[in-house]
């Protein structure tokens, strides 16, 4: 009886002493899982930084190309005046006279010799006539003096910004005499050249 008694504490102790190694041996897998998770974490955090500081440079560079593009664009508008010429109408008339072809002609032989250039047609009138009599005049004298550049001076299309009638917005002198009302009833062309792409910005 002892000894069946002895055998049963000594197979319980063994299941006791077999738990606590299966324990300790699930603890060890959790802390070993633990470790490979932080790890991993320490891992991920430094691909993150990398990452971090990859984007930073980027940014800057990012930063430094859009301000050059801003300084571009800005300069797009900043335009220089090489040449100009004034060319004036009979009253109530959009019809070159000869003298006016030929300095529209010199302006044209001029330009040719300019890189980049462009050529701004505006149109005006004096007020002797109404609201829309002056601004169809003044926009028949501007397409009067863009088409002979184009088609008579050789100037290339594109080289023609659009034509634009202004009626008798921007008097150059007084409309109340008959000689500043003559003045004003013309034609103004430049040769203009634009800053951001002669100095290759």
């Amino acid at each position: 009886m002892l000894k069946g008694v002895t055998q049963s504490a000594a197979a319980r102790a063994q299941s006791t002493a077999n738990q606590g190694v299966s324990r300790a041996a699930n603890a060890q897998a959790s802390a070993n899982l633990a470790q490979t998770s932080a790890n991993n974490a320490q891992a991920s955090a430094n691909q993150a930084g990398q990452m971090a500081t990859a984007a930073g440079a980027v940014s800057v560079l990012d930063a430094q190309a859009i301000q050059e593009v801003n300084t571009r664009v800005s300069d797009l508008g900043d335009y220089k005046t090489v040449g100009e010429a004034d060319v004036f109408f009979r009253t109530g008339h959009a019809t070159l006279s000869d003298a006016d072809k030929a300095t529209l002609s010199k302006l044209a032989s001029d330009a040719a010799a300019i890189q980049n250039y462009m050529i701004e047609v505006a149109g005006y009138a004096s007020s002797t006539g109404t609201k829309p009599e002056n601004l169809k005049l003044s926009d028949e004298r501007a397409a009067a003096v863009a088409d002979y550049l184009r088609n008579t001076a050789n100037v290339p299309m594109r080289r023609i910004l659009m034509p634009a009638g202004y009626g008798a917005t921007h008097p150059a002198v007084s409309n109340q005499t008959t000689e500043g009302q003559d003045i004003n009833q013309r034609v103004d062309v430049k040769v203009i050249v634009n800053k951001g792409l002669t100095e290759g910005l």
